[in-house]
């Protein structure tokens, strides 16, 4: 959709026609007459992406980059062009919309050839909009006008919509708050009229979450940073206008050096901190990500977990897993194990973990976990629609059943007073086995609770979670959206879960791996001698001469014992054999 086309019986005849055609002249004139010196190089392409970038997309600038004012002047722009548009400003708050009005009624003012658009005594005029003096067309909705995002602003009508710094850190500090803000913006779509209508969003980025992120596919976005990227930056890199490039400037340099010398960037860096500094002036999220989202997909241990034995040790790496599709942030994805035992072992103990949701919109969420060597295997982490239905409590002790070891279910005890337990036991009674049933409570902020619990054991790499449990986008992105904030997460009933299955552990996860190795092997050894002492046959051959038998043979070490015979009598029987993955 173009800019709208000039309607020269209204125009002043002094008004030449590059003005009248490329707003960069007009910026230049209103930033003469309003004594504000010559625009930079970049506000020039910040004035040709306004004017040429299509008929809608969203523009991000660094902090006083001039972005608002720059605006404002297109909007006087348009109403040269044609002084029937309609321009509607959107702002983060009803006062903050009026600085956007006040400054476009003063290039009226100030601007000579803008005069014959200045509103009249007889013409509308306040704070919150105003009618062009010369405007032909009737209608409830005023030349220019402003409206706080959150207010009522269905049932207006507007040839151009601008949002003009709608996300600020108050109303997108949590999830609920971001939704509630962009179902808003999603709001302009009824506003604009579809003929003729432009949209141009205006922005800096609060927050790793920044709503800009979510509405990158609906409207493109524009990145015009204070600094030249990194170009071996993903985050620095993403999105900035390819003209940036053209500018001739070094990585790390100011591309407003007639604004903000070098210096004084790096004066504003060490004031602000890096992680505000990224955000603001290069508008890359991803420090922030690093600062703000503690649990990251890159300090998981991934492999295809077996329900009855695991790997005896596993060592992380960085090397990326790039068959796994990622959700999390800003290049935040699965990693491969350097290396796997080929030596399996039983688990110590599996569990399964219930968060009821009782009435309410969160799933009923389960998570399967079991221990061993100082690790924590997740096999399943599952969300199930419902609470205390007779149809899901079957479905949760189906789902018990498939794993042999399993003997305990714990479930959140802290609503209802127990009753989802009182409902389960009968069903968990039908199970094979002994298999105990308890409940648990918890105490304090979710959110600190959860990445409390989380964030040192995969921090560690001691939480190795299942392919199939990784590979579910909701659980990614539950466990790496989550921050300290109270309502980070508008649904986090998986992460939840998981984090009570870790806590459950808690205890046995300080132990050194190696050392537990060893240990286990001579607790192996031990039990073998305890079982054969009094076999003639085999005692000397494995006991060598501790065994009161004639036979002396090489004392075998517990690793040696463990590597030969009770290695083989930890394996599964029948013909079992190890994913290929491993």
């Amino acid at each position: 959709m173009p800019v709208p086309k000039i309607d020269r019986a209204l125009v002043p005849k002094g008004v030449t026609d590059d003005i009248l055609e490329d707003f960069r002249n007009h910026l230049f004139m209103c930033m003469k007459h309003l004594g504000l010196g010559e625009p930079t190089p970049l506000q020039y392409l910040m004035a040709e992406r306004l004017q040429d970038g299509g008929e809608e997309f969203q523009l991000q600038a660094g902090r006083g980059a001039g972005k608002s004012v720059l605006t404002s002047m297109f909007a006087s722009w348009l109403l040269l062009r044609d002084p029937n548009h309609i321009v509607m400003v959107l702002s983060a708050t009803a006062i903050k919309s009026t600085e956007f009005i006040s400054m476009t009624r003063k290039i009226l003012s100030l601007v000579p050839y803008m005069k014959h658009l200045e509103p009249g005594p007889n013409t509308a005029d306040s704070a919150f909009g105003f009618n062009v003096e010369c405007r032909s067309a009737t209608g409830q909705d005023k030349s220019v006008f402003s409206r706080g995002i959150s207010s009522q602003i269905t049932g207006s009508h507007a040839d151009t919509v601008i949002l003009d710094d709608v996300e600020i850190e108050k109303n997108s500090e949590t999830a609920e708050a971001r939704e509630k803000l962009i179902n808003k913006v999603w709001e302009i779509e009824q506003i604009r009229n579809p003929d003729r209508g432009l949209i141009r969003i205006l922005g800096t980025p609060q927050s790793a979450e920044s709503i800009y992120n979510k509405l990158r596919d609906a409207y493109p976005c524009h990145k015009f940073p204070a600094i030249m990227p990194d170009p071996d930056s993903v985050g620095q890199m993403r999105d900035v206008d390819s003209a940036i490039y053209d500018m001739g400037y070094e990585p790390g340099q100011s591309i407003q050096p007639e604004r903000f010398t070098d210096e004084l960037l790096a004066e504003r860096k060490a004031r602000v901190g890096p992680k505000l500094f990224s955000l603001h002036y290069h508008l890359d999220t991803s420090l922030a990500d690093q600062d703000r989202y503690p649990l990251r997909l890159n300090d998981l241990l991934l492999i295809d977990l077996d329900r009855e034995v695991h790997p005896k040790k596993l060592v992380w790496s960085s090397e990326p897993a790039r068959d796994m599709p990622s959700f999390g942030l800003n290049g935040d994805i699965f990693s491969k194990p350097m290396w796997v035992s080929d030596e399996y072992v039983n688990y110590k103990q599996t569990v399964m973990f219930i968060d009821p949701s009782g009435r309410g919109a969160d799933e009923t969420a389960v998570c399967i976990a079991s221990f061993g060597n100082g690790y924590v295997f997740i096999h399943e982490l599952l969300g199930f629609d419902g609470g205390y239905e007779e149809a899901l409590l079957k479905k949760l002790v189906n789902v018990a059943a498939e794993f042999p070891g399993l003997n305990l279910i714990r479930y959140e005890e802290n609503y209802g007073d127990g009753m989802f337990g009182s409902l389960l036991r009968p069903h968990v009674a039908k199970l094979d086995g002994q298999v105990g049933l308890e409940g648990y409570r918890v105490s304090g902020m979710k959110e600190s609770r959860i990445i409390a619990a989380l964030e040192p054991v995969m921090g560690a790499h001691r939480l190795v979670m299942s392919r199939k449990a990784a590979r579910d986008e909701t659980n990614q992105k539950q466990i790496t959206r989550l921050y300290e904030t109270r309502g980070a997460l508008k649904h986090d009933d998986r992460v939840d879960v998981l984090s009570a299955a870790v806590a459950h552990f808690e205890d046995t996860l300080g132990i050194d791996i190696d050392h537990q190795i060893a240990l286990n092997d001579e607790k192996a050894y031990n039990a073998m001698v305890a079982e054969w002492e009094d076999d003639e046959r085999r005692a000397p051959m494995i006991l060598g001469n501790r065994s009161s038998g004639a036979a002396r043979v090489k004392t075998l070490t517990p690793r040696e014992v463990s590597n030969t015979v009770f290695g083989q009598r930890n394996a599964k029987p029948g013909n079992w054999s190890r994913p290929s993955s491993w």
